[in-house]
């Protein structure tokens, strides 16, 4: 009899893909991890094992330290004697689950557009014998099964290795389990609850927003999510030691809260629960959860059938206003910048896709977030945050400000150069443009500029100006300028392609060591160029010391520029083989 079950079983399991159900649950599961274009149309198709890798890999590193900082040895050389592991891993328990929050969080708001049907998907399934509901049932499956995979890939790592590294050593077999359970219920439920809580908001944005205004509203939605997300993850090495210094009233106000009020499941299942802190903090964190999952359907319910009966009436258009009357566009702009017809509707294609194309938009404003929280750390968390604005002279946590954003503002626009556009008209540049001719570098080089001096050189200027006098604002302003305007330069050395027009850079052996060469440039030009800029407005007769530096750096730049070969000098369209970025 149960052989005979199993095999009925399994052969269900096996014709249910074949059904016009399960083939729709695979097309719409399929497209959530590749997107929803074509696979030519400039999607980014990193594969279904390198997108669980990189879901998995902040458990695996975070899991890997804790071996060094739990192992038997170390506590053994610190004079630990007597070893609690449910109260000493607190901290780490919060760090865990504010890392799983994150990660699914992040992955949700990449795969947002994917969630809901698109055009394409509308054009391929209304002429089939497909029923809404069919078609309602088949996406909400996927999307159950998204949220599942997410779930369990972020925490895979951390379930197995985390515990081990805590109570691995203490002997217990039912101890190592009792732990484990605590830590995997809640990772796991946090994760769910970031899910859930990104799928419900899209779903209210387009229930309660026209079609027309969602695509607008999404997009700072997401770049406000971003952000919190960002300094959620900040925060981790401080909200643990903040609540210790809170009152007793205060302290249970904030443990309520996600991602705190998970740490409640975790100490109910170690069986330190008994308590009404810990009692209500797990209350707290399942009635969040039950919220969020049932606003998350309720929305999605709400929203499928008008979203997906007006796909064919929402116009295609950008994410961002149209600009016609703006600065930019005016004719006599384009003369005084651009010297040649060939520069100037290369200018007009960069600058309109970076403000139209939704996925080269998400990328940049990725890394302006990333600028703005690390921003806000540094003036935050600096020795002298206190007397930033009081301070006789200018400490050096605000002049590192601007250097920051205009680090990540400018690492963001050249890594969205090297996303393909999804239509692909690169034809229109091979037929116009002389390969031998053509200076891509100086396009790209005036959008950098564009896109980073013309609104935060003023910003700078203006804050300076307000609490430190006009000596300081135009030292610090042309002092910052300058070296933005090198880094430029060391971002283009070898550039030479138009922007958007060709397909994405194959995975090469060295990948990894311009990885570590953009966050060692990082910490280069935002710790030691704010000191040597604070040093100059200290004393301005030292500033040509900043000059000569800068003059050097170009210099080197001007003579590697000149030994390169022609052919690599050549504007290229396919063969990018040989590309830095």
């Amino acid at each position: 009899m149960i052989v005979h079950a199993r095999q009925w079983l399994d052969k269900r399991l096996n014709a249910f893909p074949q059904t016009p159900f399960g083939c729709l649950v695979r097309l719409f599961a399929g497209r959530m991890f590749r997107g929803g274009g074509d696979a030519e149309a400039g999607e980014l198709d990193l594969g279904v094992g390198v997108i669980l890798i990189l879901l998995a890999m902040p458990g695996l590193l975070v899991s890997l330290l804790m071996f060094e900082k739990y192992g038997s040895l170390i506590r053994y050389l610190r004079g630990e004697r007597v070893f609690d592991p449910f109260t000493a891993t607190a901290p780490d328990e919060y760090f865990f689950i504010v890392v799983s929050l994150v990660v699914t969080g992040a992955a949700t708001l990449w795969r947002w557009d994917a969630i809901f049907l698109d055009r394409r998907d509308h054009m391929n399934l209304v002429p089939l014998p497909l029923s809404l509901r069919a078609i309602f049932f088949a996406n909400l499956l996927a999307i159950l099964g998204l949220a599942s995979v997410f779930t369990v890939v972020v925490n895979a790592v951390s379930l197995v290795l985390f515990p081990a590294a805590v109570v691995g050593s203490q002997g217990s077999f039912s101890l190592l389990l009792r732990f484990a359970a605590g830590h995997a219920a809640a990772v796991l439920l946090a994760s769910a609850f970031s899910f859930c809580a990104v799928f419900a908001l899209a779903g209210l944005l387009l229930t309660l927003l026209p079609s027309a205004a969602f695509r607008k509203v999404s997009l700072l939605v997401r770049f406000l999510v971003v952000i919190g997300l960002l300094a959620l993850l900040a925060s981790v090495f401080t909200v643990p030691y903040w609540l210790t210094r809170l009152s007793i009233a205060n302290a249970h106000r904030v443990a309520v809260l996600p991602p705190v009020s998970f740490l409640g499941i975790a100490r109910t299942l170690w069986g330190r629960g008994a308590d009404s802190f810990s009692s209500s903090m797990t209350r707290a964190a399942l009635t969040t959860l039950g919220l969020a999952i049932l606003t998350a359907v309720i929305a999605y319910a709400l929203s499928f059938r008008r979203s997906f009966i007006r796909i064919p009436e929402i116009a295609d258009a950008g994410p961002m206003p149209r600009m016609s009357h703006s600065i930019s566009s005016l004719p006599l702009f384009h003369n005084l910048t651009f010297h040649s017809p060939s520069h100037r509707a290369c200018n007009q294609f960069v600058r309109r896709t970076l403000l139209r194309s939704d996925g080269h938009l998400q990328v940049v404003l990725g890394f302006v977030a990333v600028g703005l929280v690390l921003s806000a750390e540094v003036l935050t968390t600096g020795p002298d945050h206190s007397s930033i604005w009081t301070s006789g002279t200018t400490p050096v946590e605000f002049l590192s400000v601007p250097f920051i954003l205009s680090y990540c503002i400018l690492i963001g626009i050249r890594f969205a150069f090297e996303i393909p556009l999804d239509l692909r008209a690169n034809w229109i540049f091979r037929f116009w443009l002389d390969p031998d001719q053509h200076d891509a570098r100086s396009v790209a080089r005036r959008v950098l500029l564009a896109f980073s001096l013309s609104w935060l050189g003023p910003a700078v200027f203006v804050f300076t100006l307000a609490f430190w006098g006009w000596t300081v604002a135009l030292l610090h302003t042309i002092i910052w300028t300058a070296c933005t305007a090198v880094l430029v330069e060391i971002l283009l050395v070898r550039f030479r392609k138009i922007p958007f027009t060709c397909p994405y850079p194959p995975f090469q052996s060295h990948s990894a060591l311009v990885l570590v060469a953009y966050l060692y440039g990082f910490f280069i030009f935002t710790t030691y160029l704010p000191q040597l800029d604070r040093w100059s407005v200290l004393s301005p007769k030292q500033t040509l010391w900043f000059v000569l530096l800068l003059g050097a750096i170009l210099a080197g730049l001007y003579w590697y520029r000149k030994q390169m070969l022609d052919m690599d000098k050549r504007l290229i369209f396919e063969d990018i083989s040989v590309s830095r970025f």
